[in-house]
């Protein structure tokens, strides 16, 4: 059974916890359930090539790695779904309501606190290990977006970021210690908080914007959008929020 943080690395600077980690995995010395933490990180990796903005000291920067048992390629959303779904339940347990934007983001009153970034690595058609990246603004207050936020922000308090790591590790093996039972319902429970959904909102696509309404997500993890009478479905890149 995989348990999240037998192994700890906990780093002043790094380029990326996503790269160090997959330099561990490739060494062959990265334990199942290994958990990379930085201080700072000189070129964090956000989703679509973006990169991730964060003070010195001030955020959790973390990777979690660990090699799913018989998971196939084409079930591979379900672990963004759960990485999310961690986050989501860490914030509530610190009394922060959040939503999840698809596909890999989480907000707080229309600001975002958290990124994930997923990159697995296969053997034949089974995932062999899962690196979960994870940025969240824990105690930063100022940002170059205006539309970011953190839990200091929002709580008023300065919370220390190892406390955080430790309640998100405590969920991750939850979820993992139970994987049979949770991930028939990953989907829905993560469609029930999605950011957006059942909100006519404007969006872009390759033929430019357009209103519609987020219904949900597919199985494969691809965003349902309703236009008009019509269903659009889109991958990751396809759609942007506006």
């Amino acid at each position: 059974m995989t348990t999240i943080g037998k192994q700890m690395y906990h780093l002043d600077c790094v380029d990326s916890t996503n790269n160090f980690t997959a330099k561990l995995i490739n060494d062959q010395i990265c334990q199942n359930g290994a958990v990379i933490l930085a201080d700072e990180q000189t070129a964090g990796k956000g989703q679509m090539g973006n990169t991730w903005e964060s003070e010195r000291g001030s955020n959790l920067l973390c990777s979690i790695a660990w090699q799913p048992d018989n998971l196939s390629v084409n079930e591979q959303s379900k672990i963004s779904w759960m990485v999310c779904l961690v986050l989501h339940k860490l914030l509530l347990r610190f009394g922060i309501e959040a939503e999840i934007k698809w596909p890999n983001d989480i907000y707080v009153h229309n600001q975002k606190i958290a990124g994930i970034l997923i990159e697995n690595q296969l053997e034949g058609k089974c995932i062999s290990w899962v690196i979960a990246g994870i940025g969240l603004n824990v105690n930063q207050q100022s940002f170059h977006q205006a539309n970011a936020t953190s839990m200091k922000n929002v709580l008023g308090v300065n919370l220390q970021v190892k406390t955080v790591l430790k309640e998100l590790m405590d969920l991750f093996n939850g979820y993992l210690h139970q994987w049979d039972v949770v991930q028939p319902t990953l989907k829905s429970e993560l469609e029930s908080i999605l950011f957006q959904k059942n909100i006519r909102s404007i969006y872009r696509d390759k033929e430019g914007e357009f209103e519609g309404e987020i219904l949900g997500i597919q199985d494969d993890g691809r965003l349902i959008i309703e236009v008009g009478k019509e269903q659009r479905v889109y991958a990751m890149k396809e759609v942007q929020f506006c």
